[in-house]
């Protein structure tokens, strides 16, 4: 299950974005291409040479060599070249080539074949979630190739360990009746290992696939997958630098391929095989005709160059995992990133393993940290906040240049408008009579939706304010039908607003009248055989169905929270005692903490320390409650509404606990509920 990650970089697996940080892969070919087994913690010189030439099994010279052991070193190259020597030149592991002067891995001998006679397997998963745990993988799909030519396919459903969930049952038309009778992934997997041989691995973001292979076989076989890893994703980057967008289906269609079987996995893996074959013939005529060379080529990082690394994998192996915020500073101490994260050791992990996939900026910022600070917190809103107050105050300048999150997005609807529309806005506005909804992760999905529920109701798309004058001649939507037209005065301002206030009744949560018109619209269609018809309104059907979803799932319009988020409470079961984190103890020791949201602002901040506190919190919310809703929200608040509204969209069920506010009413004794989830009191 190949996901959108080309825009991402290391700033985004917890900000929003992506995949888990992995446990370090057994030795041998390790396609993250990192200098450091994860096996050892403190390699010596020639293990540290020996994990580098795995990464680069076309050789490297002893200049460049030399100056993976020593900083500044290389100056002299006939000294490099006879400490190098010196080193390897007696030990079976490693081959020196006097035509090209290139030091290898005697291993990598058999990777040195015309790419015609190089044998790949393109694999494709389709997995019941998004982080690799025993019994995830429900499908293998896979072509096996030599060169160019596909020979031989395999595919197998596998019976998870766990239910599907409903989207990506919905996602991959895979459900769990499908796999009931399938064979789990202890039967399959042996049968994938022949299958795969000692061939290159193939997948579209093969970190992603190979993060779950390497997890089934270190827990079934004892030793993780060992072969060569190609990413068709990262070759795309190299090869196709103009077509920024890279998801395999785009890739397919940017070159004319078919794209049947979308999201299982002999279809994925199908289309990641054509795409293969091009990317080799591209490569060809580049002058990169040997499988060792492709590897090398596309195992280096962005910049075409090494990637120096400062922080030993000790230090941070002893990061907690909790969430909390770490800031990275260069040899002088000076900060250069803030970030945060869900758990603290997996992110800064993730800075250090997969140097081949890091972006310019990155790959340039990883290079020039000394030291990393981290910060535990209790909870990933605070850790959000923490990390914006920070940034605002110190302003590292590695985050003006790196995002730390996938944008989010918001509905805007402006009331005082005459003639409102469906807006998706990346800024959230301080202006009275602006209802706005959010946050939403996905601009395409967004914008979809909102000209889908704009066409049916009838709502103008077009900027700016309109001046409506009979003799005004509509715009193309006005003149087709889907716009009702209000600049020619073709529909009047309050039979307009009419419509303009179902759509405002859609987004808050009362999406049933429409979706059910459309759903009889759709199957009169159907009945009529107008199937054009009819296709396009199940589209529209489904489109509008996922934003009823998204907002439903949303605490609700963003200027309309009106809450208390109680963090830092001790339950029963231990369950905060994961990883013997001594930190994590510490931060249980501290009384909980109550954040106040009046009008979806964050209006107040009091340690839960007394029976006192809560009184003073009840004090404030019978106090404040109404004033909030009155007042205009600041440009000063709109940071944390927007760090409150995304963490309440994403936020687990474990983390924290909410209390909704009804009204000015708020009891006390709510504030010391047990940490059972949402507590709902009655208003």
């Amino acid at each position: 299950m190949d996901t959108e990650v080309e825009d991402s970089q290391p700033g985004s697996p917890d900000d929003g974005i992506a995949h888990e940080a992995r446990r370090p892969a057994a030795p041998g070919w390790q396609p993250n291409g990192s200098l450091w087994p994860g096996r050892l913690a403190s390699p010596t010189a020639k293990e540290k040479l020996h994990a580098y030439l795995i990464a680069h099994p076309a050789g490297a010279d002893s200049r460049e060599l030399l100056a993976l052991l020593f900083n500044g070193a290389g100056s002299d190259p006939e000294l490099g070249s006879r400490i190098i020597a010196g080193m390897l030149a007696g030990d079976p592991n490693f081959m020196f080539d006097a035509n090209t002067s290139l030091w290898s891995l005697s291993r990598a001998s058999i990777l040195r074949v015309p790419l015609e006679e190089a044998n790949f397997v393109v694999v494709d998963l389709e997995t019941a979630g998004g982080r690799p745990v025993p019994g995830a993988i429900i499908e293998i799909g896979a072509y096996r190739m030599r060169g160019r030519q596909i020979l031989d396919s395999f595919q197998n459903l596998v019976r998870p360990q766990m239910r599907i969930p409903r989207f990506v049952a919905r996602l991959t038309s895979i459900s769990d009746e499908m796999v009931d009778t399938a064979p789990p992934i202890e039967e399959v997997l042996p049968r994938f290992r022949e299958f795969l041989g000692d061939a290159v691995m193939v997948a579209h973001n093969a970190q992603f696939d190979y993060a779950f292979l390497d997890f089934e076989f270190r827990r079934l076989f004892g030793i993780g997958l060992l072969n060569p890893v190609l990413c068709t994703l990262r070759m795309a980057r190299k090869l196709l630098p103009s077509v920024r967008r890279r998801r395999l289906d785009l890739l397919a269609d940017h070159f004319g391929l078919s794209t049947a079987g979308r999201h299982r996995g002999l279809g994925d893996a199908r289309m990641a095989a054509e795409l293969l074959s091009i990317f080799l013939e591209i490569a060809t005529q580049m002058g990169v005709n040997r499988l060792d060379r492709l590897l090398d080529f596309f195992s280096r990082g962005v910049t075409g160059r090494r990637i120096e690394r400062h922080v030993a994998p000790e230090t941070i192996a002893a990061i907690s995992q909790q969430p909390g915020v770490y800031l990275m500073r260069n040899h002088g101490g000076d900060l250069l990133y803030v970030g945060k994260a869900t758990r603290l050791r997996d992110r800064v992990t993730s800075y250090f393993t997969g140097f081949s996939q890091l972006r310019g900026k990155t790959a340039e910022l990883v290079s020039h940290i000394w030291q990393i600070e981290t910060r535990p917190m209790r909870s990933v809103l605070e850790a959000g906040l923490l990390e914006a107050r920070l940034i605002r105050e110190l302003k590292p300048p590695y985050n003006r240049l790196l995002k730390s999150a996938a944008p989010a997005w918001f509905i805007r609807i402006d009331l005082r408008d005459p003639f409102p529309r469906l807006q998706a806005v990346q800024r959230l506005t301080a202006k009275r009579g602006v209802l706005q909804l959010g946050p939403f992760i996905g601009r395409r999905n967004i914008e979809h939706s909102l000209r889908a529920l704009s066409r049916i109701l009838g709502l103008r798309s077009c900027g700016g304010k309109l001046q409506p004058h009979e003799g005004f001649s509509p715009c193309i939507y006005g003149q087709i039908g889907q716009c009702t037209a209000p600049c020619n005065l073709t529909v009047s301002e309050e039979i307009y607003n009419q419509r303009a206030s179902r759509a405002i009744s859609f987004l808050r949560g009362r999406s049933g009248p429409i979706l059910g018109d459309l759903a009889r619209a759709r199957d009169q269609a159907a009945a009529a055989m107008r199937f054009e018809q009819a296709q396009r309104l199940h589209r529209d059907l489904e489109a509008l169905a996922t934003l009823a979803d998204r907002t439903t799932r949303l605490s609700r319009v963003i200027t309309e929270n009106n809450l208390v988020i109680v963090l830092g409470e001790q339950c029963g079961d231990g369950s905060h005692q994961a990883n013997g984190d001594d930190s994590r103890e510490s931060l249980r020791a501290e009384p909980p903490v109550a954040y106040v949201v009046l009008g979806g602002r964050l209006a107040l901040m009091r340690q839960l320390d007394s029976d006192q506190a809560g009184c003073e919190i009840t004090a404030f919310v019978e106090q404040y409650f109404e004033l909030y809703k009155m007042r205009p929200v600041m440009r000063a608040e709109l940071e944390a509404m927007a760090i409150i509204g995304r963490w309440l969209k994403e936020r687990d069920h474990t983390d924290g606990r909410i209390i909704p506010l009804h009204g000015a009413i708020l009891d006390p004794a709510w504030l010391k509920t047990p940490c059972t989830g949402d507590t709902r009191p009655r208003s």
